[in-house]
């Protein structure tokens, strides 16, 4: 109950600013007759999808989340002639389903859909036109890609409605116990290869094994790359130079920086826990029972609630990851920004609506709030500012992250990993990374084989 009264009076201190955001209609949507009625179908993985139309129960916390039903009725509420259907697709075959789907020109905003490239519409001339709501928001998705441009352009694809900023999260007790002093936000990868090296081993308090470091989504070589493009920016290693097709860029992961940020995985690796390093699918939520001095993963503000149900977030200190100690974007968190996000779809013959929906998803009080009552963070400040009254500081690591690191880290295809146009790159980035961590590869035929990848892949187009 207590839950819910502050989140009613937070949503209502948002709603002035919010809707400042969420105010110039476009002319389809102002145009449309009072008697007549169109129904806006959304499709693809994710919160909007997988919380279901009644809500959830987290199995972690406890907590019930809310359903899409607040959503449809917000929006249905301003929006009456314009109705809403949600379609979830499950993660392992999402692409295909949503692919059908566009193809037979069933979906107008396609959920996750800023990596279908050639299925989206681009969307900076709607930014464009826009401003007052581009200012708005944090961060969008941007691709390199041939398909709607050559790749020396940067394109927005799609808008995150929730964005999960990788964080790290330290055990102050096990620090303690080996009498190693935290760090502060300036730190960087080198500092947290000797921190974990110090706490490897037998807690001199308790007696128990502990590890250094858990390093994220090594249960996944879908994500697992996250960690190179983590530390490749941190140490500039750009690895891509862009030309205008594929063809005629180049791609180097050979360079002795390259070279240094698969060492770094390699050393992280030896303190990993066993079950870190053989891939095991084990728990990241913060509890009495941590065996490891850091961790770092995205859902800041869903582990702060694991946490706080649990008795035990004043154990951990959050902190905003490594800082990028070269380059032009010198010290920001080199991080990334994890997202769900809204894209409109090419086939859609309504896409100012789909606009209108995604404008109202990422900035109407309700919807906003609902984002914070499902445990995620919106892409906007003044979502985050409600999240802050819940997180205290530790929200301000997110706050850091958020506003420091640049736009291009928001799950796009950078100059430190590509995952549109180069083919089977990231799942080999992914599947070496794995490998270092095993401590089965060396640095040196890791970058070895992601050459290779590479230019197999380009002798082939």
């Amino acid at each position: 109950m207590k839950k819910k009264i502050i989140s009613s009076i937070l949503c209502a201190g948002m709603a002035a600013g919010l809707l400042a955001g969420y105010g110039n209609i476009s002319a389809e949507a102002a145009e449309l007759d009072e008697n007549e009625e169109i129904t806006l179908r959304l499709m693809g993985p994710g919160l909007l999808g997988s919380q279901g139309e009644s809500g959830a129960l987290d199995m972690v916390t406890g907590l019930e989340t809310p359903g899409y039903n607040v959503i449809i009725d917000r929006w249905e509420e301003l929006h009456p002639n314009v109705k809403l259907e949600i379609e979830n697709a499950p993660w392992d075959s999402w692409q295909s389903a949503v692919q059908a789907a566009v193809l037979s020109g069933e979906v107008d905003v396609v959920l996750h859909g800023a990596t279908l490239t050639a299925l989206v519409e681009p969307l900076d001339e709607y930014l464009a036109a826009d401003p007052e709501y581009a200012d708005s928001i944090y961060t969008t998705e941007t691709r390199r890609t041939t398909d709607i441009n050559d790749l020396t352009v940067p394109t927005t694809t799609g808008i995150p409605y929730t964005l999960s900023p990788m964080l790290c999260y330290l055990d102050k007790d096990i620090f303690e116990h080996y009498g190693v002093d935290l760090p502060d936000e300036n730190w960087t990868w080198s500092d947290m290869l000797s921190l974990a090296e110090q706490m490897t081993g037998t807690d001199p308090v308790t007696g128990e094994q502990t590890y250094g470091v858990q390093i994220d989504s090594m249960d996944s070589a879908n994500n697992a790359f996250f960690t190179f493009q983590m530390i490749a920016s941190a140490y500039d290693a750009q690895v891509f130079t862009y030309g205008k097709t594929v063809e005629e860029s180049t791609v180097d992961y050979t360079s002795d920086k390259a070279l240094a940020v698969f060492q770094m995985i390699k050393d992280l690796g030896e303190y990993c826990s066993p079950a870190v390093r053989e891939g095991v699918n084990i728990a990241y939520q913060l509890t009495e029972d941590n065996d490891t001095a850091i961790r770092y993963s995205p859902d800041g503000f869903k582990h702060f609630n694991e946490a706080q149900v649990g008795g035990v977030e004043d154990k951990f200190v959050f902190m905003s990851m490594p800082v990028i100690e070269e380059g032009e974007h010198a010290g920001s968190p080199s991080s990334f920004k994890g997202c769900n996000n809204m894209a409109i779809c090419k086939t859609s013959e309504h896409k100012d609506w789909a606009w209108e929906f995604i404008k109202f998803m990422t900035t109407d009080p309700v919807a906003v709030q609902w984002v914070i009552d499902c445990g995620q963070i919106p892409n906007v400040p003044e979502g985050l500012d409600t999240v802050r009254e819940i997180m205290g500081d530790k929200a301000d690591a997110i706050s850091r992250t958020l506003e420091a690191m640049p736009n291009e880290f928001s799950n796009s295809t950078t100059a430190y990993y590509n995952n549109i146009s180069f083919g089977p790159v990231t799942a080999t980035l992914g599947s070496v990374t794995l490998d270092l961590v095993k401590g089965t590869i060396s640095a040196e035929d890791a970058a070895q084989t992601m050459q290779n990848t590479v230019e197999e892949f380009l002798a082939v187009k």
